[in-house]
């Protein structure tokens, strides 16, 4: 048996090419299929564990998938809102504890999320430098954020857009206040800021030269909040009007969160409630599914691969006919010249299943990452 491995072996080197080319088809058919499993078993407890951590949404009527991904996974600025009348009405039922979202504008190609540091509580986030927000203005950036816009504390981002000031004015920029520790969540990519600077990058409030007149040449719209001016800043309209994006609620027990659900039945009702584990659910289902269909057609490139491989071996065994008769020639029986062909055969599959092993050990180890990184 030795012996036939090792010419078998020796064979395979001489025709390192050919070699190298089945023993990658043989570790991608092997390896794809458990990629597959592995990556989508890894996306499946990213989008679950975000989605437990948030008992229940409330936001404007539409998708309930579109609400769920812009208020948990903030996938994207969104234009729907909702008023803050909505927020107090639930507030005042003591249901729980009760987070605003304000997530319409962005800076530097960042989510900017006007939120209360509840939020940043109810995450378990961490700051690993400078401080949380304490007046309008001011911002605490994720560990990611940080990293790409390479900032540290004291740094201002330019907001990117924002209906306050006119098209020949500077826009409002935010003073980084902290840097979040890495959460390894979407809040990574995320600038988080006050309620109220929310409401300032949108315009409902403002702030200029104390006693100046609206309008008046005096009245100059401040670009940059400070200590100096913070308190010139003001909102005009009814507080209770303004907008928000959505309304994380953490009910106190499960009769609260029943109670809840139940408001939001009516076909007239302006907003909606949405459980992000339910709708994350019915998600998951489906790319379960859409991974069977892949399964199925990895597996019939994989058996036509295969039957490709065969047919390539046995036209070789036939080019090799003139070397096989002069192995029988000098005495090797037929058992032993299939026992070296067998052997070539095992070494192949044996080269890329180990490939293909090492290939989904490492997928496996730095599953998580990949999918944050598709993801984020």
């Amino acid at each position: 048996m030795g012996d036939s491995l090792y010419l078998a072996w020796q064979y395979l080197r001489y025709h390192r090419l050919t070699t190298a080319v089945l023993v990658s088809a043989i570790a991608l058919i092997m390896y794809l299929p458990a990629a597959l499993q592995v990556i989508v078993a890894s996306a499946e407890v990213h989008f679950r564990s975000r989605a437990d951590s948030t008992p229940v949404v409330v936001g404007p009527r539409g998708s309930a998938l579109e609400l769920v991904l812009s208020a948990v996974y903030f996938d994207k600025p969104s234009d729907a809102i909702m008023r803050l009348t909505e927020l107090r009405r639930i507030e005042e039922q003591n249901l729980g504890m009760v987070i605003p979202l304000h997530t319409r504008y962005t800076a530097r190609d960042s989510q900017i999320v006007g939120t209360t540091v509840d939020y940043l509580n109810l995450r378990r986030m961490r700051l690993s430098g400078g401080s949380i927000w304490t007046m309008h203005g001011e911002c605490v950036v994720g560990a990611q954020v940080a990293e790409r816009l390479d900032i540290s504390v004291g740094d201002k981002i330019p907001v990117s857009s924002s209906t306050t000031f006119v098209l020949d004015s500077p826009p409002l920029r935010l003073r980084v206040a902290g840097i979040l520790a890495v959460n390894e969540t979407p809040d990574d990519d995320v600038i988080f800021v006050g309620l109220e600077t929310a409401w300032i990058i949108e315009g409902l409030g403002h702030g200029h030269a104390a006693g100046a007149a609206h309008g008046s040449p005096d009245a100059k719209l401040y670009t940059d909040i400070t200590k100096e001016n913070v308190n010139s800043f003001h909102f005009h309209g009814d507080r209770g009007d303004f907008p928000i994006s959505a309304v994380i609620v953490v009910p106190a027990t499960e009769k609260d969160q029943t109670i809840l659900l139940g408001q939001y039945f009516s076909p007239d009702a302006t907003v909606q409630i949405a459980r992000p584990r339910v709708v994350m659910d019915s998600l998951l289902e489906r790319i379960v599914m859409v991974r069977s269909y892949m399964i199925a057609t990895i597996a019939v490139v994989s058996l036509v691969t295969l039957l490709t491989m065969t047919l390539v071996f046995v036209l070789s065994v036939r080019l090799r006919r003139a070397e096989l008769v002069t192995m029988w020639k000098i005495g090797c029986s037929r058992h032993k010249i299939a026992m070296i062909l067998g052997s070539q055969i095992a070494i192949i599959l044996a080269a890329g299943a180990a490939i293909a092993t090492l290939l989904t050990v490492a997928t496996n180890g730095y599953g998580p990452q990949l999918v944050r990184l598709i993801v984020l």
